[in-house]
């Protein structure tokens, strides 16, 4: 029959101890936990109508940008904003643009976007609504979709 001694920690075991948890905290520190930050957002893809793209894009970047650059810095719901342009021709849309929000509740109640509440405070009731008829009219395609935007660090 075998019989064990129990094992004593002995001298090499207690030296080893405090490398391992130097080497520990190093790697707590020079790797740090890979979980991205997320937010909900709202993508709208636009497709303008024939040769309407260049007027489409000169008077968001003129009118609503501001507008929506307006809406982030009060904190208006918006927190950030990036838009991109087709790269090539037979793309099913001319324009994206991606609002990323605080939160999706805003939805469930019934009121203009953040940008358009400021397009309206910057020109007018009237002169908003002008210019928001102005670009739909140049508007063949509209298609809204609810994401969630990831930002992983490199």
């Amino acid at each position: 029959m075998f019989h064990m001694k129990p094992r004593v920690l002995d001298g090499r075991y207690i030296e080893l101890a405090p490398l391992f948890i130097l080497v520990a905290l190093f790697f707590a520190e020079a790797l740090p936990a890979q979980s991205p930050t997320s937010s909900p957002a709202i993508m709208v893809q636009i497709r303008c109508k024939p040769g309407t793209a260049e007027l489409w894009l000169a008077d968001f970047e003129k009118e609503i940008l501001p507008s929506i650059q307006e809406a982030i810095s009060k904190s208006e719901g918006i927190t950030r904003f990036s838009y991109f342009e087709a790269a090539l021709p037979a793309q099913p849309f001319d324009f994206v643009l991606l609002f990323e929000v605080k939160s999706l509740g805003s939805l469930d109640t019934k009121q203009p976007f953040p940008h358009y509440a400021a397009l309206f405070r910057r020109v007018g009731a009237a002169q908003g609504e002008q210019i928001l008829k102005e670009m739909g009219g140049w508007e063949q395609d509209v298609k809204v979709t609810v994401v969630r935007s990831h930002n992983g660090q490199p």
